[in-house]
């Protein structure tokens, strides 16, 4: 099979400008978390094996997403807010944005947190903190999508930079190119995996 066109390769971005915020109740402003200097955020998903007899290769079925993550921030004298998280018992809410003030891009939700203090004769004091999800994280794109152009298989989105809506509802309000029915093959991938295309009237599932 043919090779698909090489990758736009945009630059990179430097993690300096993450914000790792929380909330104590959900009617609450987020507040970014002082001096934090690293995160992580794992989304792996539920894998049951199915694989039969007469398989070629071994199959699975996809179950529910997990979130669960950790980050790290230097003591601070001044605040207890962490531990205040870490003692409560109802779910506590997390955003983390990558790239900060330079895109809207993020996820949140509800977790549980843990947190442990270290610190030693040549260390500053560390908070490490481990968080879950306990209950619906989501994820706020960089850019909307306005635009679907399906030349191509699969097509891309609009404006430069956008990002795949969730799903096929989350097409609306997308505006097709061409606007006539898609030729056969032609079609966009969404966030969830699946796959649309337009078929002159409106966004259907599958491939035209």
């Amino acid at each position: 099979m043919p090779a698909p066109a090489p990758p736009v390769n945009n630059p990179g971005t430097h993690g300096k400008d993450s914000i790792v915020a929380m909330k104590m109740l959900a009617g609450d402003p987020y507040v970014a978390i002082g001096n934090v200097s690293s995160w992580t955020l794992n989304q792996d998903k539920d894998r049951v094996e199915t694989t039969a007899l007469g398989d070629v290769n071994k199959r699975f079925v996809m179950g529910l997403k997990n979130c669960e993550g950790s980050f790290s921030a230097f003591g601070d004298r001044l605040t207890d807010v962490l531990f205040d998280a870490s003692e409560a018992v109802e779910p506590i809410f997390l955003a983390i944005y990558p790239y900060g003030a330079l895109s809207s891009q993020g996820w949140e939700g509800p977790a549980f947190l843990d947190a442990s203090i270290k610190g030693g004769v040549t260390e500053a004091i560390v908070i490490d903190a481990k968080f879950v999800g306990s209950g619906n994280w989501t994820r706020s794109s960089m850019v909307a999508a306005t635009g679907a152009n399906g030349v191509s298989s699969p097509g891309s989105f609009t404006p430069a930079g956008a990002m795949a809506p969730a799903n096929l509802a989350g097409m609306t309000g997308v505006t097709a190119a061409p606007a006539t029915a898609w030729p056969a093959g032609t079609y966009v991938r969404l966030g969830d995996g699946s796959s649309a295309h337009w078929n002159g009237t409106a966004w259907v599932a599958g491939v035209a």
